[in-house]
């Protein structure tokens, strides 16, 4: 320190500067306060200070801890719902992230685990205050803006006053504070009152919804929970930003039978069903740096109409944490949870009999990879026994499947992994929604709807 001191003349001390002199900020909790400005400027300075006048009844991002091995799913909320709401609102909501540990990120990924462990914590031990320096300076600034808009979604709905400092201005607008303060350098700050309320995501009047080809969902598949393609598509729709798909909503030709729809319309209705006037939504998919700004609620909104289907369904395990297909204009008809019966014994235990695990039937993955690691002799035999089981229909690709088992048709290994990945586990939750057109709303009477 000596030697630098001496180089530039700077003397013992050095020359210092004030920062903040006189400063006086008035706001009323909870409240948004984004504080933003050159580096150097004085905005971890602020931060500081506000740290201090809370004390305890503020946490910190610094101050969340976090274990390598910790699941995300299981190291938030009191429960499953309340553990995918917190991941959901920082920019999470992928369902092979949720089971994920935190050693498993990115570094983006990591920091919005660290922003939702910390409304969490917040929440459960009663503070009035959160402290973000550096916010979203990680993230690209698209999945920036996009992380803005949640948190101070999330901050409102619980009542907190958020605090977040950046150097960003490009995220001001989806962050919407109450409270804007500049902090240039050496300059005193300026600080902007703002009379808030709720706006859209900044950018999605420029997203436009328009029909595309069923190749338009490739482009986003790998970001589906599911690890197979849907059958018989009728209609696809794409979300476009620019020229870039950020996500899709494919219809596909309805089930000849389903258990739910016999339950609120008291039959399958096949004269619907063989016109191709009933259609199911069979995938929804965003791209993972949109979600959350209702771009899945706007693909099924804006879509419904546009389909030429009378009647649409859907049944939806996600849908029981995340009710979007609600918000959609869509009703609830029914829940249904899987029963574990004398058939899906008998597969679990023909699978356990060959080396599979049935609890990792969920994953299309682990179910293909283990029939590619099965000798030809083992897969043969393995589909032979297969094809004896009486397994209750799905589908009519699960159909095809099974005649063409039984009369030892060719089978490859992903149509195996698929029709074995097709029937549900034993607990897993659904809910069955549906639409009808205006047209048909009078000749179409549910006969039960969900509470």
């Amino acid at each position: 320190m000596l030697e630098v001191s001496r180089a530039f003349g700077l003397g013992w001390l050095g020359r210092g500067f004030t920062v903040f002199k006189g400063f006086r900020l008035e706001w009323v909790d909870p409240a948004v306060i984004y504080v933003t400005g050159e580096s150097g400027g004085g905005k971890t300075t602020l931060l500081k200070a506000f740290k201090r006048l809370y004390g305890s009844e503020a946490i910190s991002m610094d101050e969340v801890e976090v274990d390598e091995d910790e699941v995300l799913c299981e190291a938030i909320g009191r429960d499953t719902k309340e553990a995918l709401y917190y991941l959901s609102m920082a920019g999470l909501a992928e369902a092979y992230l949720f089971i994920r540990s935190y050693g498993e990120l990115s570094a983006g990924q990591r920091y919005r685990y660290r922003l939702a462990k910390m409304f969490y914590k917040a929440v459960r031990e009663g503070m009035k205050a959160v402290i973000v320096d550096e916010f979203c300076s990680l993230l690209d600034r698209t999945t920036a803006r996009v992380v803005a808009y949640l948190t101070q979604k999330l901050s409102r709905r619980l009542g907190l006053t958020l605090m977040a400092a950046s150097s960003h201005t490009d995220i001001a607008e989806d962050l919407n504070p109450d409270i804007l303060v500049v902090k240039p350098f050496l300059q005193p700050p300026v600080v902007e009152h703002r009379d808030v309320t709720p706006k859209p995501f900044s950018l999605s009047n420029l997203v436009r919804i328009v029909e595309g080809r069923f190749r338009d969902y490739f482009k986003l598949e790998r970001f589906h929970y599911k690890g197979f393609r849907p059958a018989y598509p009728a209609k696809v729709f794409k979300a476009l930003y620019g020229r870039e798909t950020i996500g899709v909503i494919v219809y596909s030709h309805a089930p000849i039978a389903c258990r739910c729809r016999r339950m609120v319309f008291g039959s399958n209705l096949w004269d619907y069903v063989k016109s191709g006037r009933l259609l199911a939504i069979s995938r929804v998919v965003v791209h993972p740096k949109w979600r959350g700004v209702g771009l899945g609620v706007r693909l099924v909104r804006e879509t419904l109409p546009r389909c030429g289907a009378d009647v649409v369904e859907t049944m939806a395990a996600m849908a029981v944490y995340n009710p979007f297909f609600e918000k959609a204009g869509m009703r609830l008809g029914c829940s249904y949870t899987v029963e574990y019966d004398e058939a899906l014994r008998r597969l679990d235990r023909l699978l356990s009999r060959y080396g599979f695990d049935p609890k990792l039937r969920t994953s299309w993955r682990m179910l293909y990879d283990w029939l590619e690691k099965l000798d030809s002799e083992k897969l043969e035999e393995f589909k032979r026994n297969l094809s004896k089981l009486r397994l209750p229909r799905v589908n009519r690709k699960t159909i095809e499947l099974r005649n063409r088992l039984k009369t030892g048709g060719p089978v490859s290994l992903h149509s195996l992994a698929t029709y074995l990945f097709s029937y549900p586990s034993p607990g897993m939750k659904y809910n069955y929604y549906y639409w009808l057109n205006p047209r048909v709303e009078r000749l179409l009477q549910p006969r039960r709807v969900a509470a």
